[in-house]
């Protein structure tokens, strides 16, 4: 720290580490869409549920700590993430089976 209690400027390192909740839910998302691409459609639906689920209870951490997954005020910004994942979990399971 310096004399006047301000942090020194991160590196571009720190600055991408730093978006770890974001990535972690586009990785999520991207492998649901690779599952779903080899034809496992609802279980990639599923991961790509939950990783927006997941995304959306990374948003309650504060504001410092979640990076580029801060929009919106954190209230809305967890209701639309979780809803969402919720939505997309629930359909892919509500879809019946091709037979």
């Amino acid at each position: 720290m310096t004399s006047s209690g301000e942090r020194p400027p991160k590196n571009f390192v720190q600055q991408v580490l730093g978006q770890w909740p974001l990535a972690t839910v586009l990785l999520g998302v991207f492998a649901g869409l690779i599952v779903a691409a080899v034809g496992h459609w609802r279980s990639g639906s599923t991961l790509m549920g939950a990783s927006i689920i997941v995304g959306g209870l990374l948003r309650l951490l504060p504001n410092r700590r979640v990076g580029l997954l801060a929009v919106r005020n954190k209230v809305l910004d967890t209701i639309v993430l979780l809803a969402v994942g919720v939505g997309i979990a629930v359909l892919a399971w509500a879809v019946p089976p091709m037979r």
